[in-house]
């Protein structure tokens, strides 16, 4: 509990009156101090009911990079039947969310800005929940247990392009699962105002009332495989953060690529669970 500059301001006028009163004898000043007293308590028992039976949450994203800002969901639940939650102020880690009002036996929701330092596995055990409420005399605080946890990735650091030509057709492409539209045709299906025009089918539409499109496949460069050991930087957290660049920049473009950490081989993909199984692995690589 913290004391308020207006709380205390309230703490010294009630004992300078009660030293008159003691002194004077006079009814009336009892009389004012007794008022002065039990709202001071009335508004501490509202004060720590506030910030009772409360219940709150964390929903991380699965793409967390060191150093860089997240948005994190909080949820919190007020279980008092009767009373709803005021002027909430909840903090995890060095983050805070405000909530203004929680109402009984209700689920409200925030979004923290959080950064995580330092790749590898993180977790969140507690949240300080704090308010002013009801006079803002005092601000009391309670501190709830969280069970969030998180992988998180190394922040991904630019080191030029992987080795090889830069043109798709000098160094080989693959056919993908991915629609496009330089690959093979894979179906037909209606227009709907996105496709180019090269890839409506005129023959076929000229048979039913709606316009006809291809449906292609993409292509897919050659696998690229990353070896960590090979990877430019001064330390290894350079190396992985180039590695995850390269991750990130491979499967954006729809290149297959795969990782090498020392003894542990994954297969190149494309897939969006692949790319994120090969940051995990960059941000657990090296770690106990």
């Amino acid at each position: 509990m913290k004391l308020t500059r207006a709380g205390a301001a309230y703490i010294a006028i009630t004992l300078l009156l009660g030293f008159a009163a003691v002194n004077t004898g006079n009814n009336l000043l009892f009389l004012v101090v007794s008022a002065l007293l039990g709202f001071m308590t009335v508004s501490g028992i509202l004060g720590w009911l506030n910030i009772r039976y409360l219940d709150v949450a964390v929903r991380l994203p699965d793409e967390i990079y060191d150093g860089q800002e997240t948005y994190v969901t909080l949820m919190v639940e007020n279980r008092k039947r009767l009373l709803p939650s005021f002027l909430l102020r909840i903090g995890v880690e060095e983050a805070h969310a405000d909530f203004h009002l929680v109402e009984r036996s209700a689920t409200e929701s925030g979004t923290l800005a959080m950064t995580f330092k330092g790749r590898g596995r993180k977790e969140l055990i507690q949240a300080v929940v704090s308010s002013p409420f009801p006079i803002n005399f005092f601000i009391r605080s309670t501190t709830l247990p969280l069970d969030a946890r998180c992988i998180v990735f190394p922040r991904p650091r630019p080191c030029g392009p992987p080795e090889g030509p830069a043109d798709a057709r000098s160094r080989g492409a693959a056919r993908s699962v991915g629609r496009g539209y330089e690959g093979e045709m894979e179906t037909i299906a209606d227009y709907t105002g996105v496709e180019p025009l090269k890839l409506i089918h005129w023959r076929l539409s000229a048979r039913h009332e709606n316009l006809k499109v291809k449906r292609l496949t993409s292509l897919a460069d050659v696998p690229l495989m990353i070896d960590v050991a090979q990877l430019p930087g001064q330390s290894l957290d350079e190396r992985l953060s180039c590695g995850a660049w390269i991750v990130n920049r491979s499967i954006r473009v729809n290149r297959p690529v795969g990782l090498i950490t020392g003894t542990k081989v994954i297969g190149p993909d494309t897939s969006r669970l692949h790319r994120l199984k090969l940051l995990t692995e960059l941000a657990l690589h090296g770690s106990c």
